[in-house]
């Protein structure tokens, strides 16, 4: 047994220690099979140690508190654009969600807001009367969150408010020039074009978000390299992004193949029940809305090279609320996530209900994963005693299960070109999502 402590890798003789992002770690161990004198590469499982990566939000006001500048007369003429002409106000997809959903006077705040800020306005005025000086910190966040273009605002700002505690006025400054933001957005917009460009047309929505899914875990590396891991710009232009930075470039990416995608405001929670501020996304697919965490599913351990999860892919609230919690917000009103059709596992049938079904779900997944030349073969249990019942049901008697050893020389014949190797396999497990995977040998 090996004592696991942190983001490690190690390697000894005889001992291949990895880990696992967000859920149960494991080590892998060798072992010389005397029935067929070939090296076996199983796992035993070491649950409660795993890698997670630092979920780092900056929103305007994270604090929750802002400055008041200022307190003025509640008779101040309201110097805010007028209703009809907030209407006219187009705001990106998740902004103008939550917005609808809002009273009008709100409603008409959030554009005046989102315009007095893409206009670069230093100071926005606000509809009077409407948001106090407790909850405007919320409301901006929301107009921000929601416009995953909007990248270039101080995260500190102040508010006028007047003797009855009403916000009527927003002091922004700026981070960057409106030149200087053009050419970002040309940037980030040739990127989006880049993938998009590789994306059919006709695919159902399912498919496509798996593109885009697949595309942004490939192209960015989770890094804190400096402020544009917070952006759009940093995840697709820079390659580095932090949670907010995949989830506003998802947001922009699905915006682009028209499927309609809303951040989430919370805190991730770590193995060691700490918690961590922390975005996340919910995506709606052939009419349905799912929880998605891009970050999570973006593995961070070494080796993990060639490693994409489905973990947080399209879940359930039930499932992704384990260890995500949302924030409160008044002005954020997120769908329901219920569905399951369009679970990564049980769209493809990786999908075990109980440690009965684990066989075919197996037989499925290593089918599919040998066929296109990939790495991983993965199953996702239904519950914890599925769960159990079948990663030991995986580790057979301690030199791997017959059946899946069957699997893999059957896709060795079907797919002679790949160069898999029949001597054995490794496992990774995730005890959050109950998720279990297999890494094949090359």
């Amino acid at each position: 047994m090996v004592s696991l402590s942190g983001k490690i890798w190690a390697a000894v003789t005889g001992l291949a220690l990895l880990l696992a992002a967000a859920g149960g770690g494991y080590y892998a161990y060798k072992t010389l099979d005397s029935r067929t004198g070939t090296d076996i590469v199983i796992s035993g499982k070491d649950e409660g140690r795993v890698v997670t990566r630092r979920s780092k939000v900056e929103l305007p006001g994270a604090g929750g508190e802002v400055v008041v500048k200022e307190e003025v007369s509640s008779e101040t003429e309201d110097l805010s654009i007028s209703k009809e002409e907030a209407e006219k106000v187009e705001m990106p997809y998740a902004a103008d969600y939550f917005a609808q959903r809002l009273t009008d006077d709100e409603a008409t705040v959030c554009r005046q807001i989102y315009k007095g800020i893409t206009d670069r306005e230093e100071t926005i005025y606000i509809k009077n009367d409407v948001v106090s000086s407790e909850d405007i910190c919320q409301l901006i966040v929301m107009v921000v969150t929601g416009s995953p273009e909007i990248d270039y605002i101080d995260t500190n700002y102040s508010v006028q408010v007047d003797a009855d505690g009403f916000a009527s006025a927003i002091f922004m400054t700026y981070t960057r020039s409106a030149e200087d933001s053009e050419i970002r957005n040309m940037l980030t917009e040739q990127a989006i074009d880049h993938i998009y460009a590789g994306m059919v047309s006709d695919w159902t929505d399912f498919q496509k978000y798996k593109y885009i899914h697949d595309a942004l875990v490939k192209n960015c590396y989770y890094y804190e390299a400096d402020g544009d891991c917070y952006t759009a710009y940093g995840c697709l232009v820079g390659g580095n992004a932090v949670c907010e930075g995949y989830s506003k470039a998802l947001m922009l990416l699905c915006d682009k193949a028209g499927i309609p995608c809303l951040p989430v405001i919370g805190q991730g929670i770590n193995e060691d029940g700490t918690a961590q501020g922390h975005i996340w996304n919910k995506v709606m697919l052939d009419g349905e809305w799912y929880a998605s965490d891009i970050t999570w599913d973006d593995p961070v351990f070494e080796s993990s090279e060639n490693y994409l999860r489905y973990d947080y892919f399209s879940v359930t609230d039930e499932e992704m609320s384990r260890n995500h919690v949302q924030d409160d917000n008044k002005f954020i009103i997120e769908p329901a996530c219920a569905a399951t059709e369009c679970d990564y596992y049980r769209y493809y049938g990786y999908f075990a209900q109980t440690v009965d079904d684990a066989e075919d779900a197996f037989r499925n997944a290593v089918r599919d994963a040998m066929a296109n030349g990939e790495e991983y073969a993965r199953v996702k249990c239904s519950d914890r005693e599925c769960f159990d019942a079948t990663l030991n049901w995986v580790f057979g008697d301690g030199t791997g299960n017959e059946d899946l050893f069957g699997m893999i020389k059957q896709g060795i014949s079907d797919n002679p070109d790949f160069g898999y190797k029949a001597s054995g396999y490794s496992v990774i497990n995730n005890v959050v999502t109950y998720n279990i995977s297999i890494r094949l040998k090359k």
